[in-house]
């Protein structure tokens, strides 16, 4: 009985073995060349198809995708991102290959799959490929156009309607792109348009909207009539569509920790909005104060061998200075807004006060009360010198040299040159006279250096011309010439000293008026020594005929002096200065006719 049931099992299990090769062999036949039912690609069913008509349906899926943007949503703006921007493309014929592998990768798991594709779905994913750069990159673009920082919002007048513009606070808003980017590179791979929630971060405003609905009341008040401003004593107006180029709104924390949003004028634009005009009368630069002191001093001095000279009184008046003013824009513009926000049409503005160097104050405890040196020396009238000497007299007019200040005529007039007026004049160069520009100005020179000789002031620079010229006292004299010669000297008396210039048409006078150092100053001069002959040059010249002469240049012998100066203090005592002057001989230059 047991050997009967177990040859019956094996008929069964034979007949059950060969039903299943029968099974098989149809199912074989029935899916030859064709996928297995109950297949799709991204949602297109691709069942029982041959691979060329899988690949006529995928075509039709590429165009699909291809134009079909991913679509992100934020607030009330959609962004449209197609797949073509991040280079997606799918690969049709592996598309196709792995809808036709099914159930053919090997026994015997292809038995059971296609076993289970007759009541089985499968929905492939296409084999694509895009560019993750690419995507990144267009989520870093849409980033750009929502992120945004927390505004306060803003409130500004058109300059040309007056028309109060208005634009309401708003929060802040930042793409979480990592996310975006995970998003954006699932939807671009299945079909049908899709719409996404954008991920961003937000924060809420921080300026409440009745803030900003109260500036631009005040706005609207402000251009409603013109403001009325005086600034450093002048009266000036700004027109409704002056005050709208300069009202702006600014955001600001609250003492409670909140914010708010003000009413401001730009203090950029101020100036311009007021003018050159306005601001020429409102700015002006201070002046220092000085000293009013005669033409012609109280005493004429001249003298050209020793001699000595004692301080004059002499009355100096007060000149009056004034403190400057300066226009500062970020206070004005603060005012401003102040007068526009409380709503009133009038007010001043703060400028700057700027003292001058030279205060009253300083003026009267520094006024000169003497005449402490003068001198005069003279020249012919009409010569083209004397303009100079007379140009460089206006120029040095008036100089205020305060205690421990250096005078130098040099550092005062700059290059005298022809532009500024000077002209040719005879300068000696090289042992011979020269025209150049500002000619002759070391006589204003010398009378300068003798005005401060008997002054008792410190004597800095000078220098005596190389020839010994006779209208200047001997060694104690001095020229110039820009910039090495120069005559200096420094102010070490207890007041202020004014330099004051005169001339007449044949003379020029220097003047010192201060606060006395000396009772006394003595000038010393001692006998010429040591001569030198002069020598004599011939030139060749054919302006004359053969055996003709003329003298263009005297010869003049050369000699040393000297030059002792003493001060008699007022204080007591003297101090004594020794000048050593060596006169070079002027050669004599004949020119002989050669035809």
């Amino acid at each position: 009985m047991t050997r009967r049931r177990l040859i019956y099992a094996a008929y069964g299990l034979a007949a059950l073995l060969a039903l299943s090769l029968l099974l098989t062999g149809v199912l074989w036949g029935v899916q030859a060349g064709r996928v297995l039912p109950n297949t799709s690609v991204a949602g297109h069913d691709v069942s029982l198809m041959s691979r060329d008509e899988v690949e006529e349906e995928l075509a039709t899926l590429v165009d699909e995708l291809g134009a079909q943007p991913v679509v992100f949503a934020f607030e009330d703006e959609r962004h449209e991102i197609l797949p073509s921007e991040v280079a997606y493309q799918i690969n049709v014929e592996a598309s196709a290959d792995a809808a036709m592998s099914r159930g053919r990768n090997g026994l015997p798991g292809d038995l059971f799959e296609r076993v289970r594709s007759l009541y089985r779905a499968v929905d492939l994913e296409p084999v694509d490929t895009y560019d993750e750069e690419l995507v990144r990159v267009r989520i870093s673009n849409l980033s750009s156009a929502v992120d945004r920082d927390r505004s306060p919002g803003e409130v500004r007048v058109n300059p040309d309607t007056l028309e109060v513009e208005v634009q309401m606070p708003h929060g802040s808003a930042r793409v979480r792109q990592e996310e975006a980017v995970g998003l954006l590179t699932a939807a671009v791979r299945r079909p049908g348009r899709e719409e996404l929630d954008l991920p961003v971060d937000t924060e809420p405003p921080h300026v409440p909207e009745e803030d900003v609905r109260a500036v631009a009341a005040q706005a609207e008040r402000s251009v409603a009539a013109p403001l009325q401003l005086t600034a450093a004593g002048e009266e000036f107006s700004l027109a409704p569509a002056d005050l709208a180029r300069i009202i702006e709104s600014r955001g600001r924390e609250t003492e409670a920790g909140g914010a708010t949003l003000e009413l401001v004028v730009s203090s950029e634009r101020l100036g311009d909005v007021i003018g050159e005009e306005i601001l020429g009368r409102i700015q002006r630069s201070p002046e220092n104060f000085g000293y009013e002191v005669g033409r012609v001093p109280p005493r004429t001095f001249d003298a050209q061998g020793s001699t000595g000279f004692s301080p004059v009184p002499a009355e100096a008046g007060l000149r009056p200075g004034r403190v400057g003013t300066q226009f500062d824009a970020a206070p004005a513009a603060e005012r401003i807004a102040a007068l526009l926000r409380e709503g009133t049409r009038q007010g001043e503005l703060p400028v700057e006060r700027i003292p001058p160097d030279f205060t009253e104050e300083e003026a009267q405890q520094l006024r000169p009360t003497h005449l402490i040196g003068t001198f005069t020396t003279y020249h012919a009238a009409g010569e083209p010198r004397v303009q100079n000497i007379q140009k460089l007299a206006d120029v040095i007019d008036g100089t205020l040299v305060l205690p421990g200040e250096q005078f130098s005529i040099n550092e005062i007039s700059g290059p005298r040159s022809c532009d500024k007026g000077y002209v040719p004049a005879p300068t000696i160069i090289q042992g011979e006279l020269e025209d150049t520009c500002g000619g002759g100005t070391s006589q204003f020179g010398t009378t300068t250096f003798n005005a401060a000789f008997f002054a008792g002031v410190q004597l800095d620079r000078w220098r005596a011309h190389s020839w010994y010229i006779s209208r200047y006292p001997m060694g104690r004299e001095a020229t110039l010439s820009y910039p090495a010669l120069d005559v200096r000297f420094t102010n070490n008396t207890a007041g202020a000293i004014v330099v004051k210039t005169t001339y007449t048409s044949g003379s020029i006078t220097v003047s010192l008026y201060g606060r006395p150092l000396a009772e006394t100053v003595r000038a010393s001069h001692g006998e010429p020594t040591n001569p030198t002959e002069p020598t004599e040059i011939r030139r060749n010249t054919s302006e004359l005929s053969p055996g003709r002469e003329r003298v263009i240049q005297s010869g003049k012998r050369g000699f040393t002096v000297t030059v002792t100066r003493t001060v008699g203090l007022i204080e007591g005592g003297e101090e004594t200065q020794t000048i050593r002057t060596v006169y070079q001989p002027q050669d004599r230059i004949v020119e002989v006719g050669a035809g």
